[in-house]
């Protein structure tokens, strides 16, 4: 009986790789950290970790109680350290070099097993992407880097599609027109999907492939949304059908008579057919040769990008913007304030300047439209200069003598003089000083002030 129990929990027990298929839906059988917790390889959001993480762990804790939970156990350990791992500012980076160190393993196994001294057609590709896909590999980010990877194989490859390239090249541009159609939202959502599927048509990609790449870039959408090429194709439209065009050369395809292809990038892109003519223009010129013009007018185009990302950044941030002008509204004041105070320059002196030069008396300048604090000036020239002083007004002098009498009133000629003052009175001497006063009389009871009675 015991035997019999053993062996029917042994068969009930599950293994890692349908844990990962039944519990949490992962079709990988080696999943990173990343595909564990269900985000996009080499995300640095935090948050989006963390949550992904608590989604996972709640999943997971169904399973603890009953005949799985060593199992579930086991694998809320591996979230948590999945979690600690991906959310460390010094961890995140060197797990990701390791994880990247672990895909080019796989890349050379797979294709060693599904592509190498197989024909070249689509089906095989599709394994060797597919059997990439089984172990983790974000295959759809990697494209580039494994298409440099091949190098002179693709030469193998037989031409595909109106175009006549080889079928990694048409994947390639395949999955950069499904980004732009995701995440430009150039035009209505029907003209963009027929743009797409008319790029998957001229490049000859198979259904199994396209599904592939649309997929894995919807399940990493914000993560594409970041890509340098994206960037730069907004930045400038022209310059990114012009590589596209020369990749197409350099890997021996060719546009056709009416660059359909282009077009319908251009399209994608949300630009005028003129911006493809311009960068057909472009492409007959000679590799490396750029006219001075040219130059000039790239620069221009970018001045005018990156001014006009600063503005958008200071329409979203008008506080800022409104304490930055305080700021230097307030450095512009203690600068003019040193400025003035040094001597070097004085509001006030260019009044009076301009004052005297019209001709107006230095005497009939107000005190105060010189600058404060400076001594010496003389308002008005003295009589060693030659100049004759102003006569007196008798009547002002006497008015201001009463108003204040201690001032003294200088004379005035034909005047007679006031009679001298009285002389002051003689001090008195130390001894007069000494000398007593008369005796009060004696305190006694009879003479005490009676005191009053209140008034009823």
């Amino acid at each position: 009986m015991a035997d019999t129990r053993s062996s029917s929990v042994s068969k009930m027990e599950l293994s890692r790789e349908e844990i990962y298929r039944e519990w949490l839906g992962i079709k990988c059988t080696s999943p990173s950290y990343y595909g564990l917790l269900g985000v996009p390889e080499m995300e640095t959001e935090q948050q989006v970790i963390l949550h992904a993480g608590r989604r996972v762990k709640r999943k997971l804790r169904a399973y603890q109680i009953g005949q799985y939970r060593k199992q579930a156990l086991d694998l809320l350990a591996e979230v948590g350290q999945a979690m600690v791992v991906l959310t460390s500012k010094e961890k995140q980076p060197a797990y990701d070099r390791e994880l990247e160190a672990r895909w080019k393993k796989v890349i050379e196994e797979c294709y060693r097993t599904h592509a190498e001294g197989a024909g070249r057609d689509p089906g095989v590709l599709e394994a060797w992407l597919n059997a990439c896909v089984a172990r983790g590999v974000p295959v759809t980010r990697l494209l580039p880097p494994m298409v440099h990877k091949l190098g002179v194989r693709l030469k193998e490859w037989p031409p595909h599609g109106e175009h006549k390239l080889a079928l990694p090249i048409g994947v390639w541009i395949y999955r950069d027109a499904v980004i732009l159609g995701q995440c430009l939202h150039a035009g209505r959502l029907e003209r963009r999907v027929e743009a797409v599927k008319q790029v998957q048509k001229l490049l000859g990609v198979t259904e199994g492939l396209a599904r592939l790449a649309a997929e894995e870039v919807s399940r990493s959408l914000h993560i594409f949304a970041r890509a340098r090429f994206l960037a730069e194709a907004k930045r400038d439209p022209e310059d990114y059908l012009l590589r596209v065009a020369r990749r197409i050369h350099r890997y021996g395809g060719h546009l056709g008579k009416e660059t359909e292809i282009l077009a319908t990038i251009a399209s994608l892109l949300g630009v005028h057919r003129k911006v493809l003519s311009e960068a057909l223009k472009r492409l007959q010129e000679p590799t490396g040769e750029v006219s001075r013009a040219r130059k000039a007018t790239l620069a221009s185009k970018r001045a005018a990008a990156d001014a006009k990302t600063v503005v958008q950044w200071l329409r979203a941030r008008p506080q800022l913007v409104m304490v930055g002008a305080a700021v230097l509204a307030g450095i512009a004041v203690l600068a003019l304030a040193l400025v003035v105070a040094a001597g070097l320059w004085s509001p006030w002196k260019g009044k009076a300047v301009s004052r005297q030069e019209e001709g107006e008396s230095p005497a009939a300048i107000a005190p105060s439209e010189e600058r404060p604090g400076a001594r010496g000036t003389e308002l008005a020239p003295s009589s060693a200069q030659g100049a004759e002083a102003e006569p007196m007004d008798a009547a002002a002098l006497d008015e201001f003598i009463k108003k204040y009498p201690s001032a003294a009133r200088p004379p005035v000629e034909g005047e007679s003089q006031p009679p001298a003052a009285a002389p002051k009175a003689k001090p008195k001497s130390p001894a007069e000083k000494k000398r007593p006063g008369p005796a009060k009389p004696p305190t006694t009871f009879f003479n005490i002030p009676a005191e009053r009675s209140p008034e009823k």
